[in-house]
């Protein structure tokens, strides 16, 4: 019995930690008292935790204000180039990014969410939305629209369940029988799009990432609707972004 409470107890600590390091983060920083009322736990708990951190220099005091350290940096990008993807996607979104003007990203999927490991900017881009690490929810983008096309469907499924289709603009598709309607038309073209279901006025191109039928993520160019209308919305970026993902698919095989 003392051992499963103990096991218990660490469980709990663990909670406690990962909960003051997602708190510190979404709060921009916070100090003791903050991060109390954030997480419901006592004064004396916080500071505990909070100072352990500092002497491991995953977390920085400034004032009464604590941060998230650049140890957390080095852990990132071990984790990010340990895929041993951005060699071979890196110069290809460069080229996209150049063909078209806009921004182009690498997505990939991870508990049944999107998160943005690469980019790269035309001279046009503008970057609404989106930061590399930024975790966001896969039906209301075109490169998560993608991914989603080409995982089993029982899995889509139990995405939906976990995280919900939340709308965010009214062009958002949050009926399940749409959305799997759609990712069947993705499959069977090749390309996905975003026609501000995400960010009004804002549109994306997306194609996945399937070197030897094995999905490794999505890329996707995106932009002003303004700009990415008529045929450049419907012919010409589908052309590139499609064609690009195919000379990754190639490079990836050919490793």
């Amino acid at each position: 019995m003392a051992s499963d409470n103990n096991r218990n107890r660490r469980v709990k600590t663990a909670d406690t930690v990962f909960g003051i390091v997602e708190s510190i983060q979404a709060l921009d920083g916070a100090g003791v008292t903050e991060l109390s009322e954030e997480l419901g736990l006592a004064k004396s708990t916080i500071h505990d935790h909070l100072s352990t951190m500092v002497e491991k220099e995953y977390l920085v005091k400034n004032d009464q204000t604590y941060q998230l350290g650049l140890k957390f940096l080095n852990h990132g990008i071990h984790a990010r180039d340990s895929l041993d993807l951005l060699p071979t996607v890196q110069p290809n979104l460069k080229q996209m990014a150049n063909e078209t003007g806009e921004i182009a990203w690498f997505l990939v999927e991870e508990y049944g969410r999107g998160v943005y490991l690469s980019k790269a900017k035309g001279d046009r881009a503008v970057q609404p939305y989106g930061k590399i690490g930024n975790r966001v929810d896969l039906h209301s983008i075109a490169a998560g629209k993608a991914i989603l096309a080409h995982l089993p469907e029982d899995e889509v499924r139990t995405i939906i369940e976990k995280h919900g289709l939340e709308s965010q603009t009214s062009e958002t598709i949050t009926d399940t029988d749409q959305l799997f309607e759609e990712l069947e038309s993705i499959r069977q073209s090749g390309v996905a799009f975003n026609d501000g279901e995400s960010l009004a006025g804002h549109r994306a191109v997306a194609s996945p990432i399937c070197p030897n039928d094995r999905l490794i993520g999505a890329i996707v160019v995106s932009g002003p609707k303004n700009r990415i209308q008529g045929d450049m919305f419907t012919e010409k970026i589908p052309e590139i972004v499609s064609g690009t993902a195919n000379a990754i698919e190639l490079e990836l095989t050919a490793r």
